[in-house]
């Protein structure tokens, strides 16, 4: 292992570049789908989306032998988690008012923690919950307008039961996934080309079974406007293959509950990008100091773990 100091100090400012953007890319992706989904089936567009990954991609795909990992259990496991959480992840947001979603999502990083502590002995970096409560409370602030319970009033559903307990489901996935994925990378050293492979092909099988089972409308592709076909395309490159590929290496110089701990940098991206192609601004001053809590909580946040992450990339920095 090296303990060069100046190697040391790229690669944490590397890890917390990666990481940022791994947040930001994915803070896009629900405006995006929201737009796309305004006319094309949820599974359907899945199915396309990753089989479009696995085609720009096959000339990177088949120089590695991807299919030897399969070998070990626990990538078997991974796949099914990240089918799982895509699948809850959709079905919440059909069932149910996406901004009871989003406030649900709040709580990943604190299920990421917990559950790295409980079954992968992940240590909770410090400063953790005090950074997540500040950016929690901001990302409420954004979501509701005003510090009210008026998000609530109204009659209550059955499938506002359902789809908050799917979103529920859906973050304890994605806490499994991204701890899977760090697992994968460092007990069997599979490289994030392989991993993010195996997922695409996973998600695009489980996107067109569900989407056959569901008897989804796939005529939807042949009415779609140039500025849809746009979208889509930009969902293509940068969600579905830059997110997935900055995400997994980030994950290889970050911890999972450090990396889960920036995701408050996702709705920053979210509110930019809404406010460009829905029209839905900030509306209001409580928003606008929500949106300074959680950018000011995610950059307090990163200075204060720079001697946290020098520590661990002592044991994740490749030899030199």
């Amino acid at each position: 292992m090296s303990n060069n100091p100046n190697l040391l100090n790229k690669s944490l400012v590397f890890g917390l570049f990666l990481g940022l953007s791994a947040h930001l890319i994915w803070g896009s992706y629900p405006v995006i789908a929201k737009k796309l989904l305004l006319v094309l089936p949820p599974f359907a567009l899945v199915a396309v989306g990753y089989t479009g990954v696995l085609i720009l991609m096959s000339p990177v795909l088949v120089k590695h032998s991807w299919t030897q990992s399969l070998k070990n259990r626990s990538a078997w496991l991974l796949m099914l988690v990240g089918a799982v959480r895509m699948v809850t992840n959709i079905l919440s947001i059909q069932a149910t008012r996406a901004s009871y979603v989003q406030l649900i999502n709040l709580l990943t990083p604190f299920v990421v923690a917990i559950v790295g502590r409980a079954f992968f002995r992940e240590k909770i970096p410090p400063y953790t919950f005090s950074a997540l409560t500040i950016s929690s409370l901001g990302s409420i602030l954004v979501i509701l307008r005003e510090p009210s319970l008026s998000i609530f009033q109204g009659e209550w559903r059955l499938n506002d039961t359902i789809g908050i307990s799917l979103a529920m489901f859906s973050n304890i996935f994605l806490a499994f996934y991204v701890l899977l994925t760090r697992y994968e990378q460092t007990s069997h050293k599979i490289s994030s080309v392989v991993l993010f492979a195996q997922q695409s092909v996973v998600l695009m099988l489980t996107g067109f079974v569900a989407s056959f089972f569901l008897q989804e409308n796939w005529y939807s592709w042949l009415n779609m406007s140039w500025e849809m076909w746009g979208l889509f395309i930009a969902l293509l490159i940068v969600n579905l293959i830059a997110g997935n590929l900055i995400q997994i290496n980030s994950l290889s110089l970050l911890g999972a509950a450090l990396f889960t701990s920036l995701m408050g940098a996702r709705l920053v991206a979210a509110l930019v990008l809404s406010a460009i192609l829905l029209s839905e601004p900030l509306k209001s001053g409580w928003q606008a100091l929500g949106a300074f809590l959680v950018i000011g909580a995610v950059m307090v946040y990163m200075l204060l773990q720079t001697e946290v992450v020098k520590k661990k990339l002592l044991t994740t920095l490749p030899n030199n």
